[in-house]
């Protein structure tokens, strides 16, 4: 159950409808991320149930690697075409056509130029050095999750809060970032393991 908690950030944004110029602003800035996460996710009572560690890579559009490191290793990558989920205890990756997720992840909220079309999204926060956005999908019936707080600071992404159908709070703290780095498109590419099910959807 904890590791299908990772999917909500991949799977299935100054008024409400609007596109928000602030936000379009920062992100178009950023062509490439790569650093290194720390995610705790809490229920409704603020237990925590899951808390992890990794690094990953953006690239837009639509590429991003996610790789879980510490208690258990993960990965799920985006070639820009297809979605990987692999999980090395499992033996087991499925793989998915992207356009058929229809742009409602988390994720897409940075990688895609089109964040528009699939949220609102509002400034919560603006002053000199920090700016809070809040993402809501458009289409609630094909997301899993509610809403996400994004952090700037110094137009810098400094955490994302995700908030999901079962009142579960995802929060990711970013550090280490190194932005607009040439990163080839071969570092998405998945060569799937001889010894691995393939479950294609």
């Amino acid at each position: 159950m904890i590791k299908l908690i990772l999917l909500i950030l991949f799977m299935p944004l100054l008024s409400y409808g609007e596109d928000n110029s602030d936000f379009s602003e920062i992100v178009s800035q950023m062509s490439t991320l790569e650093g290194k996460f720390s995610q705790i996710v809490t229920d409704q009572s603020n237990n925590i149930i899951q808390d992890v560690e990794g690094n990953f890579l953006f690239k837009k559009p639509n590429f991003f690697k996610w790789n879980y490191d510490k208690p258990f290793q993960s990965q799920i990558i985006c070639d820009g075409e297809l979605l990987y989920l692999y999980d090395p205890d499992l033996k087991q990756v499925i793989i998915s056509a992207l356009s058929k997720l229809g742009g409602i992840s988390p994720a897409m909220l940075l990688v895609s130029t089109s964040a528009a079309k699939h949220f609102n999204i509002r400034t919560v926060t603006r002053n000199n050095s920090q700016f809070v956005f809040e993402a809501q999908p458009k289409k609630n019936q094909e997301a899993t999750f509610k809403k996400v707080l994004i952090y700037f600071n110094n137009k810098k992404l400094s955490q994302m809060n995700i908030f999901d159908n079962f009142d579960h709070k995802t929060e990711i703290l970013f550090k280490r970032l190194v932005s607009n780095k040439k990163i080839n498109d071969a570092s998405f590419l998945f060569n799937i393991p001889e010894d691995v099910d393939v479950i294609k959807n």
